[in-house]
Parts: C-alpha cells; structure tokens; sequence
C-alpha cells in the first residue's frame, strides 16, 4: 500500500509538474529575518530551514523556484499584488483565510510576550494596557494585541530590530516568536536581561496560495509530500543541531577523581573532628546530667518536707478552729440567752465554713487550689446538719478555684443559705432549698434559692444594713462579682464571678 501510494504521489507530480514545467520559475516570498528559519547571510544569500527545504522542492518537482527574503510587511505585499507566486512562513489567521489558502502547518512557534527583568506584575494580555510593545509590522501576533485593547504598539519592520530597540532601552516589552527572539537575544547578550512574562500564542508555520488556485496549492503541498523524510531530517540537523554524542574527556575525568578525593579527605577529618568534639560534648552532658538530677533529687526532698509542712498547717488551723467554734457552743448553751445564741450559731456556722476549705485543702494534692463543687457540698452538709434540715440539694460543676477565690465563694454561699434557713419559711416548715454553680462563658455563676415566703415588703437586699446582705456584698466585692436578686415567689440570689 505504501509503494502504491508514493507511485500516485510520484504520478501526480509527473502530470502537476509537466504542466508548471515550460513556465517561468515558480516566485516564492518568506520572511527574510526569522533565524534559523530564514535570514540573511553574511554574503548576503538567503539561508536557513526554508530555502534548503524549497531546494528539496525543486529537486522532487523538477519545477524551478525564485525564493526572496523579504521584510515581513513587505513579503505580505509581494503575495498582495501578485509579485509572488506563494508566500511561506506565514501564520494562518482568520482575516487571512479570507485571502488565501493553506497548505497543512510543518513548524510548531511559540509566540510569547518578554518583559525586561526589572518589570513586575506582567502575567496576560491585560497587564499590557498602558505599556509600549514592540511588535513586527504585518505580524499575526500584532493584529491579536489589537484585538485584545493592547493599543500601544511600536512597529519595527524586522524582529532584529526589535531586539536592537530593546538592547538601546526604546521598549522594555516586545512580542516575537520564539526561535528568532531567542536567536537574537543570545546574539547581543541579552538573554539575562529579559524572560518570558507568557505566552500570547501558539502558532504554526504554514505555506499560502491566493484564494482561487487549488492547483498552484496541490503543486506545493505534493511536491513537499514527495520530499523523503532522510531530507527533512538532514535539514533540520543542520539548522537546529543534534544532541552531541557522549565521550570520556580524560582530563575531566582525572579532575573529577582528584576533587573527589580531596573532598573525601575534608570530610574525613570533618568527621574526626566532628566525633571528637561529640565525645567531648557527650562527656560534658552527662556530667550536666548528673548534676541536674542530683540537684532534682534535692529538691523533690525539700517540696516534700514542705508539703508536709503545709499539711500540717492547715490540719492545724482546721482544728483550731473547730476548737473556737466548741468553745464557742459551750459559751452558747450556758449563758446567753435565745436570741443573742441565734448569734452564736451564725458565727459558728462562718467559722465551719472555713474549717471546711482548710479540711479540703488537707487533704488536697494541689495546695493552691479545690474543687468547688466539694467545698460548697461539705458547706450545705454542715448547715443542713447544724439547722436540723432534712437535705440541701447543691448542683454544682466540678470547678478548680484558688484559694483566694474559695474562702469568700464559700461564705458567700454560707450566708445566703443561712438566711434562708432562718428565714424563708414559717416556724417549724420546711422547704426547698438549693444551691447551683456552673461555668458560664468566661463567668462563674453561683445560685441560692428557695421557694418561700420571700423578702419583706420594702426590703432591697442591694442596700439593705442587715449583716449577712452587707457580707454578701462585700465579699462580692473581694470577687469582683456582679450580684442579683430576685423573687417573690421565694427568693434567689445570684453571683457572677470572673474566671479565667
């Protein structure tokens, strides 16, 4: 199938190319500054990719060519006004397909925006708006900058110019095709100035015919079709390089070898170096070591004795005071009369309330502070208890408070459970009682209420003189608490204490 396929292609260009023969030399127009594609030697002959692969034309059509290298705009304008024949290197757009037609792409281009290195913040097509861009007259990618808003275009007739322009500092950004921008950028010795802010396209090399020359178009495309591809890659070899073969650079290799060893020898000695030091160090860290326990040990021994000390303390004071208070009960059942012993008991009742907080803190494992919720349990124990009360409920969260906190807490919540006792209810009836403490955002809230006759009428226990209100709000001040109350139906007291 193949052979048959290159017999009919060989066929056709026999019939094309006797047709074409006797006429003049087919006129062909490219772009005269697109290294390695197309440009101007020395000597002033055209060379590159396009003028080796149209001799290769030439030799599998028999049909002559005349190649000129031209400006961009000025190629546009031989193929415009029928002094060419075919135009190459030409990207196809849509405003040109309305004027000619395109063989099938053989070039892949990258067509990217460059910026100097000292410009910032370029990363699309709208990042150019206000800023001078060099650009081709006649390009592709200059009519796209257009119709994208980029209005500031400067035009230079050749991409070696652009960069001329860019070398003197005329325009800091400039969009041209990859392989000549690169050529020319290498050139001058600019490669270090400038980098690739994005790609604004990716094109492809095409050859174009007039509209309305399908056989002039299949003349090209076969005779290109019928170009081994051994040529094309011989072409490309020569113009676009080959990876270099490998070899042993004997003199490489021995320098390579003799920094290798020297390397291996600093690091020896680094690592001789290094392990003594290590050593040393090791010995000076256990001997640390050694003392830091030593000096641990010594001073777990003293924390001990004085928690002992401190347990011992508050043993101590809880007793005494439980001595105080019997003492106290002595004095009241023998010689003060019903009244004043109603007294007694409410001071009995204060110092129990502390003898409560030293017992716990007794035995406590952390002296510097309890758990409310049991020291406010022992407190209503010891009232229901010293008051003959069937139960006071106390609903309480398990709460660690200091000690600063905890004494004027638990007499707080002694004094308005004393006068509820006393109080709330008539004679010899008992009532509900109770006694509530939770955690409230970065608040503690402590609640004592019963279901009562309530205050006296005209009675405002915020400024009442009666001494256990004027306790209450004064150790609410010790807290820096918010007090409220409320009732009737019965009474209630609340106390909003800072806790962190």
């Amino acid at each position: 199938m193949r052979r048959r396929a290159v017999f009919c292609v060989c066929v056709s260009l026999l019939i094309v190319g006797a047709i074409w023969a006797d006429g003049p030399p087919l006129r062909v127009v490219c772009d005269n500054n697109y290294p390695p594609y197309a440009f101007v030697a020395a000597d002033g002959t055209l060379e590159g990719i396009v003028p080796d692969q149209w001799k290769a034309w030439e030799k599998a059509t028999g049909k002559s060519v005349f190649l000129r290298g031209l400006p961009w705009a000025q190629a546009l304008d031989a193929i415009g006004q029928d002094e060419a024949d075919v135009i190459d290197t030409i990207f196809e757009t849509p405003s040109r397909r309305l004027h000619f037609d395109f063989t099938p792409a053989y070039a892949h281009i990258e067509v990217p925006v460059f910026i100097h290195k000292s410009i910032t913040g370029i990363a699309s097509v709208r990042d150019l708006t206000g800023f001078r861009v060099g650009v081709k007259t006649g390009d592709a990618a200059a009519s796209q900058l257009l119709e994208k808003g980029v209005s500031a275009l400067v035009p230079y007739p050749n991409y070696e110019d652009i960069i001329e322009a860019a070398s003197r500092f005329d325009v800091r950004i400039f969009c041209v095709d990859k392989p000549p921008a690169l050529y020319f950028l290498y050139k001058r010795g600019l490669d270090r100035d400038f980098k690739i802010a994005f790609n604004l396209d990716n094109g492809e090399f095409h050859r174009a015919v007039k509209k309305l020359q399908p056989e002039l178009l299949d003349l090209v495309e076969r005779g290109f079709a019928a170009i081994p591809p051994s040529v094309y890659a011989s072409i490309d070899r020569k113009w676009l390089g080959s990876a270099l073969a490998p070899y042993l650079d004997i003199r490489l290799f021995a320098a390579v070898i003799a920094a290798a060893l020297l390397l291996a020898g600093i690091l020896f000695s680094m690592a001789w170096v290094l392990r003594r030091r290590f050593r040393a160090a090791t010995l000076e860290l256990r001997q640390k070591v050694i003392l830091l326990e030593q000096s641990e040990a010594r001073n777990k021994a003293s924390l001990s004795e004085k928690e002992v000390l401190l347990k011992e303390i508050h043993h101590r004071v809880k007793n005494n005071m439980q001595i105080i208070s019997s003492l106290i009960q002595l004095k009241a059942g023998n010689s003060i009369l019903d009244e004043e012993r109603g007294i007694v008991v409410d001071i009995q009742q204060r110092i129990q309330a502390m003898a409560q907080l030293h017992e716990l803190l007794y035995h406590s494992k952390d002296f510097g502070s309890i758990d409310a919720a049991d020291y406010l349990r022992s407190i209503a124990q010891e009232l229901s208890l010293g008051y003959a009360w069937p139960d006071i409920p106390c609903l309480a969260e398990s709460i660690s408070i200091g000690i600063d906190e905890a004494l004027p807490l638990g007499l707080v919540a002694g004094e308005l459970l004393i006068n509820a006792l006393k109080y709330a209810y008539v004679g010899a009836e008992r009532g509900p009682l109770r006694v509530r403490l939770w955690q409230a955002g970065a608040k503690m809230l402590l609640r004592v209420e019963d279901e009562g006759r309530g205050l006296p009428s005209g009675v405002d226990p915020s400024t009442t003189g009666s001494t256990g209100f004027t306790i209450v709000r004064g150790l609410a001040s010790q807290l820096r608490a918010e007090l409220a109350f409320g009732g009737p139906p019965g009474f209630w007291a609340e106390l909003w204490i800072p806790y962190l």
